[in-house]
């Protein structure tokens, strides 16, 4: 049981811990994204790609390099979100959301419609909010497109030579499917939730300990007394 709780309890406390600073984070996200409503849209430089929820203006061509993030559900359908290179002219390439694509097949990619000609779009810097732990290594093919299980923003861009940010395009713009959310909720409230679960598991760990603990160190007391009353 000791062996149990040293493993356990640091690992209940890490995860806890961790709620706690995804917490902060939304807020902080939050903050930024209400501060970033009123804002015009910004010419497309180095400076402002790093800004969370920073709209800007973008000029060039989309490119064939896509990838296709498997497993999503939008209104009920299941498909793909679909993450296309933008060569911008004066940028360079960078990744674009382009949105939601139902499919039902397996066996096939879904066919994604994509802008021959030169096009001038308004896409909105979105933050990482973290990636959901995966078991082993995640392996994606050589050629394109690519079907990936989950959104790695640093790995797609090594992939794909681009910039490391994800800009999300909004409904009407050019090339969009179904818009990615900008309604996704940004409050805390469900990593306190959890973070209130973890350490509420790790007190119950520890006073079970010590229940168990004291038990047992009764029942030898206990044990003690009764052979010194044999005698």
């Amino acid at each position: 049981m000791t062996a149990f709780v040293i493993v356990m309890l640091p690992l209940l406390l890490s995860l806890g811990n961790w709620q706690v600073q995804r917490g902060a984070l939304k807020r902080d996200l939050e903050s930024q994204y209400l501060e970033k409503l009123t804002e015009l849209p910004k010419p497309v430089s180095v400076d402002v790609m790093s800004q969370p929820f920073q709209a800007l203006k973008l000029n060039g061509r989309y490119q064939p390099e896509t990838f296709l993030v498997d497993n999503q559900v939008s209104r009920g359908k299941t498909g793909y979100w679909v993450f296309q290179v933008f060569d911008d002219a004066s940028i360079g390439r960078v990744l674009i959301n382009r949105g939601f694509i139902a499919s039902t097949t397996r066996d096939r990619l879904p066919a994604i419609p994509l802008p021959d000609e030169p096009v001038a779009l308004v896409a909105t810097v979105w933050p990482e909010l973290g990636l959901i732990p995966a078991w082993g290594p995640q392996a994606w093919s050589g050629d394109w497109p690519k079907r990936i299980q989950r959104v790695n923003i640093s790995r797609m861009a090594v992939a794909a030579a681009a910039w490391p940010a994800e800009l999300r395009l909004e409904a009407g713009q050019p090339g969009v499917l179904e818009p990615a959310p900008f309604a996704s909720r940004l409050s805390d409230d469900t990593h306190r939730g959890y973070a209130a679960t973890w350490f509420g598991l790790a007190t119950a760990l520890v006073l079970g300990y010590l229940f168990l603990g004291f038990s047992a160190l009764a029942k030898v007391q206990s044990a003690k007394n009764d052979d010194l009353g044999d005698h």
